[in-house]
């Protein structure tokens, strides 16, 4: 399980400026690199990111003309102009709520990367792992 700190999570967008080189792979397909990207972006390894989710999402954001900043982003040009396009990549994720043509489109709402992050509750309408988990006190409780 890949939970991400707010520390984590505020150190990927400064580094924002600095995309080198190193963000792609030679000879990759766009998904591939768009992954990468992603892993990196997110905190979770790459393994962890669904393939037709990244390919969803990539054609989504061409479809609202971020098409040139996706590319920018995965070929390590990216501009500062292309924080925004960052910060709607790692909402997309985490939320598998993505930006489309005929407005924003829910794709993997209960498989979204926040409930990797949150480790400690489900997505609305899905069970609990182990039956009578939902009676035991909440993680952290009688700490303080």
């Amino acid at each position: 399980m890949t939970t991400i700190t707010r520390r984590r999570f505020v150190a990927v967008f400064a580094g924002i400026p600095a995309f080198g080189s190193a963000w792609s792979r030679e000879g990759d397909d766009d998904p591939a690199r768009f992954r990468l990207l992603s892993a990196r972006l997110t905190g979770f390894p790459e393994e962890a990111l669904d393939r037709d989710l990244a390919l969803v999402l990539m054609e989504g954001l061409a479809s609202t003309g971020d098409g040139p900043g996706v590319e920018r982003l995965v070929s390590g040009t990216a501009r500062d102009a292309d924080a925004d396009l960052v910060r709607r990549i790692v909402v997309a994720w985490y939320s598998g709520i993505y930006p489309a043509a005929d407005g924003p489109t829910v794709r993997a709402a209960h498989d979204a990367l926040v409930w990797r992050a949150l480790d400690f509750t489900n997505p609305p309408g899905r069970c609990s792992v182990e039956a009578g988990d939902w009676g035991h006190p909440p993680l952290g409780a009688g700490i303080g």
